[in-house]
């Protein structure tokens, strides 16, 4: 989430400070890794709300051999941290890790 939410924009500089007080859970049951995040609220103030989209942050995720396979996303609603998506566009099977190494923002 840190290499999502890298630079100085207030976005990103907001969103980065809730990462310590969250809490990761199990998101979506198709077996991807995305997870559910819930944010301490009463440790962190709320980051802005974006208009028109709650993707606070993403970039594509790349393969062994550099093509572009899929994305990572993170959600925002209310101003908290609230999903973190990773999205292959085909079924690869299990993917190598770290995955994070191939991510490009």
């Amino acid at each position: 989430m840190e290499l999502l939410l890298a630079g100085d924009a207030e976005v990103a500089r907001v969103y980065r400070a809730q990462i310590p007080h969250v809490r990761m859970k199990p998101g979506c049951t198709c077996g991807c890794p995305t997870v559910d995040l819930r944010v301490d609220q009463d440790a962190v103030s709320a980051g802005p709300v974006v208009e028109g989209s709650p993707v606070v942050a993403d970039g594509s995720i790349q393969g062994v051999d550099g093509e572009y396979i899929g994305e990572a996303m993170i959600f925002a609603f209310g101003g908290y941290l609230s999903t973190l998506e990773v999205c292959v566009w085909d079924d690869l099977g299990v993917l190598e890790l770290p995955l994070w190494e191939r991510l490009s923002v």
